[in-house]
């Protein structure tokens, strides 16, 4: 079981030209993740849990310190070039470090229509022996139960993905795309009609297991990374979720109006 992962995670919003160079000079640098295609590329498949006033986004657009996600994600293809995965994973941020605490479970559960992931969490919690494993999942009922979160947006994006020295992990994002109607999650399903970021733009994620490496820094200043505070999840929600959506809008024109 992959259970707990902690670290800090800096993200860039690249453009077109600054993502094209940044690319080059990693793939220069760094192997591809062993568990992607050639170069380390591999799609991604979520479904995000939210409450009905969408509590996880103005935790986030608070910039709330301590504040945790739920999501269902699936790795892998269809057609096995990458064996298909799913996991149930928790993202806690607490004073900028994130943990993300997940456990695998089973594909042809979460791909079923409309499956329940607190009757999922029930069935397997009887099954746990490890401690952490018994924590994961009384923390995603309390989440479900209490809190009362419940799915709130589906996306899928390509990653290519780098291992570098000094327990670094680089991420470039693209072709991020979301739906609000709920469907069957399925590898690398391409049944996603809402564009996020324009193609070509690129979501840059540093992840670092310590402080960063020199040849990290160096990296940052030649080509003149500066950290964006990006979230794909909040953007689809401002894009096209139909309870933030009217509300950014409005908060938009109210900043945009002329002073009287």
């Amino acid at each position: 079981m992959d259970i707990r992962q902690a670290r800090r995670e800096l993200k860039f919003h690249l453009k077109a030209e600054q993502g094209e160079a940044v690319l080059a000079a990693i793939k220069a640098m760094l192997p591809g993740d062993a568990n992607g295609a050639v170069g380390g590329a591999y799609p991604i498949i979520s479904e995000y849990y939210d409450t009905d006033d969408r509590d996880a986004y103005w935790e986030r657009n608070r910039r709330q310190p301590n504040r945790r996600k739920l999501r269902v994600r699936i790795y892998g293809t269809s057609n096995g070039v990458i064996p298909p995965s799913a996991f149930l994973e928790v993202k806690h941020k607490c004073d900028g470090v994130g943990v993300k605490r997940r456990i695998r479970v089973p594909l042809e559960v979460v791909s079923t229509p409309g499956f329940d992931v607190a009757e999922l969490m029930r069935g397997m919690r009887r099954e746990f022996t490890r401690r952490d494993e018994i924590l994961l999942a009384e923390e995603v009922l309390r989440l479900v139960e209490v809190k009362g979160v419940k799915p709130a947006m589906q996306m899928r994006y390509d990653r290519l993905a780098f291992e570098g020295p000094d327990n670094v992990r680089v991420t470039f994002d693209t072709a991020i795309k979301c739906r609000t109607v709920r469907q069957a999650l399925l590898p690398d399903d391409p049944d996603f009609p809402h564009v996020v970021m324009p193609p070509g733009e690129r979501v840059l994620e540093l992840k670092l297991f310590g402080s960063a490496p020199y040849w990290l820094r160096e990296l940052g200043a030649k080509h003149g990374l500066l950290k964006t505070p990006f979230s794909k999840y909040c953007s689809a929600l401002e894009f096209f979720d139909p309870i933030i959506m009217p509300i950014v809008g409005r908060m938009t024109r109210r900043l945009a109006a002329p002073a009287i």
